[in-house]
């Protein structure tokens, strides 16, 4: 038994690809039609900018592991000072607040090092998931923002696909009787002129 509908073919998913970062569009990997898989690369922005970020963030936490060791040295000293009264117990507390200091400026450091390794996993863009590729909408050279609302391109997923359709609403009491009682229902689905069935599910 046989029922007739119009349907319309909808993607499960349809993601325009945009930077993360901003910067200049170096290489890009794809060809338009294409059909390309989850993290497959598909375009490369300067990563320069960022591993310059990186090496600075790694030369200022460097330089904040020595401050601390040497502050933790003189905190040592005035403390066993000021055990014997050799030393004032504000400058020993004054110490231990700047031992604290530079301990958050370790964090901070720390903080700014992820960053930059994030941006610079974000210089190379990646499919978001498998699909096909649309028109690419910027060549290399160009500068790309975070916020541009074009984005690179459209990855749609084709596998697999959903297909929307109607059926008259006199012939739905025997589609949901068969359902309830746990029965799949097969769809064919063909092309216009139904010679050719597209696919099935």
């Amino acid at each position: 038994e046989y029922l007739d509908g119009i349907g319309t073919v909808i993607p499960r998913a349809m993601v325009t690809v945009r930077s993360r970062v901003d910067g200049e569009l170096m290489a890009v990997h794809f060809r338009e039609g294409q059909r390309v898989r989850d993290g497959e690369l598909l375009a490369e922005i300067d990563p320069r900018p960022f591993q310059v970020q990186l090496a600075q963030a790694e030369g200022a936490l460097a330089r904040d592991q020595a401050l601390l060791a040497n502050a933790k040295v003189d905190l040592q000293r005035y403390r066993a000072l000021a055990k014997e009264d050799a030393v004032p117990a504000q400058q020993r507390d004054t110490q231990e607040a700047l031992v604290r200091q530079f301990e958050a400026a370790l964090v901070v450091d720390q903080g700014q090092i992820d960053a930059a390794k994030l941006n610079l996993v974000y210089s190379k863009i990646t499919s978001p998931v498998d699909g096909r590729i649309g028109l690419r909408l910027l060549d290399p050279g160009n500068i790309v923002h975070a916020n541009d609302a074009g984005g690179l391109a459209v990855v749609t997923q084709l596998r697999p696909i959903d297909v929307v359709f109607t059926i008259p609403e006199d012939e739905l009491p025997p589609v949901l009787a068969k359902v309830h009682a746990g029965e799949r229902l097969v769809v064919d689905a063909f092309d216009r002129e139904r010679h050719e069935r597209l696919g099935q599910g």
